[in-house]
Formats: structure tokens, C-alpha cells, sequence
């Protein structure tokens, strides 16, 4: 039942379970092989990052993010309580936008993340960064 709720929220874009409050997650992501394989990055879909990411990056960052560099982003671990730095960029190739450089390193291994497990950010306007956190275990 819940893996239909799910597909169902995935498909409609949104949720009829009442809350009682604003869900701060707003960029959530089950983790799949390819998230925590050896291509080293957290691959997220087009339309969250167009939603939710490039509106609170500034206009270089977001030229930077095309750009064959990419963009470095800060990312709070509330969970660990510590910071850390990953490249931010758009994929030409797969036509994606991923997060890598320490990807592996410092989440996929620091945090022991596994397949199923599912993670949330959220942009902190007052700290300009992102925050982190592992929501749900597998």
C-alpha cells in the first residue's frame, strides 16, 4: 500500500495526507544502485532542480552549474552536525543535474547509505546552503 501511495504522489505531484504542518524536505529521494555506485554522484530529476534548487542559487552559480566545472555547493548534515562541499552540474550526456566530487566520500560511505534509504534536503535562506538529512532508513 505505501509503495502505491507513493507512485501515486510521484505521478500527481502531490500528497492527500493531511499535515498539519509545512514538510521542510521539499527535496526528497530514494536512493538507487546508481546513486551509490561507482559513478560517484546523486543523480536528481530535472524538474525538482528546476523547482526547488536553481531558483535559490544566483545567477553565476546557476551559469556555473552548465558549465563543464560545475558549482560548488555547501550542505549542512543536521543530522551529523557538520559541513560539507559537493559539485553541483548539469549532465549534457544524460540531460540530468547531479551532485558529485564527495558524494561517495562523505554521504554514501561517511553515512553508511544504503539502497532504499531515503534522503531530503532543503535550502536554509539564511545560511545560504543546503541542509541534509537521512529520513528514512531502508
Amino acid at each position: 500500500m505505501v509503495k502505491k501511495k507513493k507512485e501515486e504522489e510521484r505521478h500527481w505531484g502531490y500528497s492527500t495526507n493531511l499535515m498539519i504542518y509545512d514538510d521542510p524536505w521539499k527535496i526528497k529521494k530514494e536512493l538507487t544502485k546508481s546513486d551509490l555506485g561507482n559513478l560517484s554522484r546523486l543523480l536528481l530529476s530535472k524538474e525538482l532542480i528546476e523547482e526547488l534548487v536553481l531558483p535559490v542559487l544566483t545567477l553565476e552559480s546557476q551559469r556555473e552549474a552548465m558549465n563543464e566545472k560545475g558549482t560548488k555547493i555547501s550542505i549542512w548534515d543536521v543530522d551529523t552536525q557538520s559541513m560539507h562541499y559537493l559539485v553541483f552540474k548539469f549532465w549534457s550526456s544524460s540531460r540530468s543535474y547531479v551532485f558529485i566530487d564527495n558524494w561517495t566520500k562523505d554521504f554514501v560511505l561517511g553515512r553508511g547509505l544504503k539502497i532504499r534509504d531515503e534522503i531530503g534536503f532543503h535550502w536554509d535562506p539564511y545560511k545560504n546552503r543546503f541542509d541534509f538529512s537521512i529520513l528514512v532508513r531502508a
